[in-house]
């Protein structure tokens, strides 16, 4: 459900994961499938996540952070989460707030 709200609105979300496609699978299978498409950072490894600012390079991971980028590529949001990710209610709250959607 949470899923289609973000399409109303003109927005694809996407994850992004430094583990190859191989591991994204079994994981997102192991949820049950993720109503989302992982994107694998895999080689070279964490270099999309890096150009965010979220790859941790003493770990070889990626931070769990949420960025918003607009369709001109510009990063409107940004924000590095230390335990659990907010909500996706409060997400897409905060992509109506940098896009003007109501």
């Amino acid at each position: 459900m949470q899923n289609r709200q973000f399409e109303s609105i003109d927005t694809q979300v996407l994850g992004v994961s430094v583990d190859s496609a191989a591991v994204q699978r079994a994981y997102s299978a192991s949820l049950g499938g993720l109503p989302y498409p992982v994107l694998a950072d895999f080689h070279p490894k964490g270099e999309m996540s890096d150009s965010f600012g979220v790859y941790n390079e003493e770990r070889g991971v990626s931070k769990r952070a949420i960025v918003i980028i607009d369709k001109q590529g510009i990063i409107k949001f940004h924000q590095i989460y230390e335990g659990e990710l907010p909500e996706a209610k409060d997400i897409l709250e905060e992509v109506k707030a940098v896009t003007g959607t109501e």
